[in-house]
């Protein structure tokens, strides 16, 4: 009697071991480097990107040492800041620690996420963030030369600032679109085009084909769905999104839209709603010339 309650116990003591250690590699929010490689005929030589989006001013160690250094291992050529930066709940802390030690480090842009429009400070936010050397992108385009390249780095404001929560009017969209069509109408069609937007929902928008009589985007940056917020890797990529719904099309990662590539950051912030296989992520993009050898790791 006493080896079967021992074999029992036993037993139960290693399923209990078993789902503990489960359920914190499923629920583990330590942050993950993730890399994507775009090779193109309109560099020469390769440009690093690192998007950051949804950050929520999280902080990650007192100083956001643990992100700054991540960034700084990356050695980026610029940096992308896809909304969402800020928040509407907490205060602006983490967001101004992060662009004090990055805005003046690397070239910063950014643009405006739903969030930022909900805190009613949008217009603040933009102040705080351009002073720490960061450009605030609303419907602009800029020709950034860097390691020996030039690329076009364009931006658009989330459309929340012009409508209401969670749904789309026609005013809010057709603000939006002058902005879109503002970037599309700055590009030559001979320079690397990236657009930055908070929205990855809003496909339609982005697909580009050779019958478009205007240049279109090489490549689209984009967050807000927070991976779905629950994945099953290789089986669920996304259980539920903002603005896309139970099992979102385009959560996180790399998605080929016509002649454009979106890729989609699951985001940075860590927050009381379980991420469940979806660890906080800074993307690293890298553009380099077509068939050139790169290394393609993705961390996951």
């Amino acid at each position: 009697m006493r080896k079967t309650l021992r074999g029992r116990y036993g037993a139960g003591a290693c399923a209990g071991l078993f789902l503990a250690v489960f359920l914190l590699a499923a629920c583990s929010q330590r942050l993950v480097v993730r890399y994507y490689t775009e090779e193109t005929g309109r560099v020469t030589g390769p440009v690093r990107l690192a998007v950051l989006t949804d950050l929520h001013s999280t902080f990650y160690g007192k100083e956001q040492e643990e992100l700054v250094r991540t960034l700084e291992e990356q050695r980026p050529d610029a940096v992308l800041l896809v909304g969402d930066i800020a928040d509407d709940q907490v205060p602006h802390r983490g967001t101004e620690v992060l662009l004090a030690a990055i805005g003046n480090q690397y070239p910063c842009f950014y643009v405006t996420g739903n969030h930022e429009y909900w805190s009613g400070e949008e217009e603040e936010i933009k102040k705080l963030i351009a002073s720490y050397g960061a450009e605030v992108l609303e419907g602009e385009s800029r020709l950034l030369t860097t390691a020996g390249q030039e690329i076009w780095i364009c931006g658009v404001d989330d459309p929340d600032g012009y409508g209401q929560r969670h749904r789309y009017d026609p005013e809010a969209m057709a603000e939006w679109e002058n902005q879109l069509m503002r970037c599309r109408l700055a590009l030559d069609g001979e320079h690397y085009a990236v657009l930055m937007t908070h929205r990855p929902e809003l496909v339609s928008y982005y697909t580009h084909t050779e019958e478009d009589e205007l240049p279109g985007f090489d490549l689209v940056t984009a967050g807000h769905a927070h991976g779905g917020q629950v994945r099953i890797p290789g089986i669920l990529n996304g259980l539920l999104a903002p603005n896309q719904g139970w099992f979102p099309g385009y959560a996180g990662g790399r998605y080929v839209l016509g002649d454009t590539v979106m890729i989609v950051s699951r985001g940075l912030c860590r927050n009381l709603l379980p991420r469940v296989f979806n660890r906080p992520e800074l993307v690293i993009v890298d553009v380099v010339p077509a068939e050139q050898e790169t290394d393609k790791r993705t961390d996951l």
